[in-house]
């Protein structure tokens, strides 16, 4: 009875840690890009925080931020791209990142493409 029982909690945490890895799947996100007290945040659209960005257009986004509530997430660069004085040139810019949203932070932040302003 007693190994059943470890079997059993083990076997939930093995599936609660693999579910959340599979929730924070790497995905592109598409929004505008600012900073904010040496911060680099994505003003993202509300219905994409699950999914991530299906595409990224300036004229989609535009025509869908009249439509939906727009929220800003934080980025947390990679290593390569550790200084936001890199991503400078970027601000006030639609930009497509590729990255894992984790507690209100896209987590391993790429950039993908800059769509201009």
């Amino acid at each position: 009875m007693f190994k059943t029982a470890k079997l059993m909690v083990f076997l939930c945490i093995v599936f609660s840690l693999a579910s959340s890895v599979a929730l924070a799947s790497t995905k592109n996100w598409c929004g505008v890009y600012f900073e904010n007290k040496n911060q680099g945040y994505i003003r993202v659209l509300r219905n994409d925080i699950g999914a991530g960005s299906e595409g990224c257009s300036l004229s989609d986004y535009n025509e869908r931020k009249e439509d939906e509530r727009v929220i800003s997430i934080a980025l947390k660069f990679t290593r390569n791209n550790s200084s936001v004085a890199k991503w400078r040139k970027f601000n006030n810019h639609l930009i497509e990142v590729r990255g894992k949203y984790r507690n209100g932070i896209i987590t391993g932040t790429k950039f993908v493409r800059d769509l201009g302003r």
